[in-house]
């Protein structure tokens, strides 16, 4: 998906969840802390959507949107994954969002979080984990220098490029689902359906 492609979906995205013209870009001009509160506010909607079209449910929105976004065995990432909709990849930038969110969510003292500190503070194995899951939607080519050295230089716009790739996708699940629906009804039509 090209990348203006990826920032139509996110904006069409944020209209159907509510949000106002433009919140996506303007994330990036947020502090590190309400960044990632933000941020992972609008993945949980993001993907309590993305279930119920999945599901072809959406008087099951209000349900979803309270299950947890990370439990292990019935989050919402784990139910995105189960059923197909994203990438194991992509499950694991959300799961290091949702644990980043909670992290600073349940610690009012990390409001002055800032992701220079967050990456001084780990060790080699974490900053390389960061670097594949913070720059999973990060390529070589279009950042003119290695993705490892892009995502420690701009961890937050790392972030933000990934995030918004999955969005994009998420997104797209209402015409995934729809497809779905009028294969089984051409199927339906055909006899193959029991």
């Amino acid at each position: 998906m090209e990348d203006s492609n990826i920032f139509a979906e996110v904006e069409a995205q944020g209209a159907k969840l509510g949000l106002p013209e433009g919140f996506y870009p303007k994330l990036l001009e947020e502090d590190d802390w309400s960044f990632v509160i933000k941020l992972n506010a609008l993945v949980e909607a993001a993907c309590s959507d993305a279930l119920a079209a999945r599901l072809h449910a959406p008087q099951l929105s209000a349900c979803l949107a309270t299950l947890d976004l990370g439990h292990a065995k019935h989050g919402k990432v784990a139910l995105l994954r189960t059923l197909g909709a994203i990438e194991k990849e992509q499950s694991d930038v959300l799961q290091m969002l949702y644990e980043l969110r909670n992290r600073l969510a349940h610690n009012i003292s990390a409001v002055g979080f800032s992701f220079g500190a967050y990456i001084n503070g780990m060790d080699e194995k974490q900053v390389a984990s960061f670097v594949r899951r913070a720059g999973h939607g990060i390529t070589d080519e279009p950042v003119g220098q290695g993705r490892k050295t892009f995502v420690l230089a701009n961890p937050k716009l790392s972030m933000w490029l990934t995030v918004a790739e999955i969005l994009a996708c998420l997104h797209l699940e209402h015409d995934v689902a729809e497809l779905r629906l009028f294969k089984m009804a051409l199927q339906s039509l055909n006899g193959e359906v029991k």
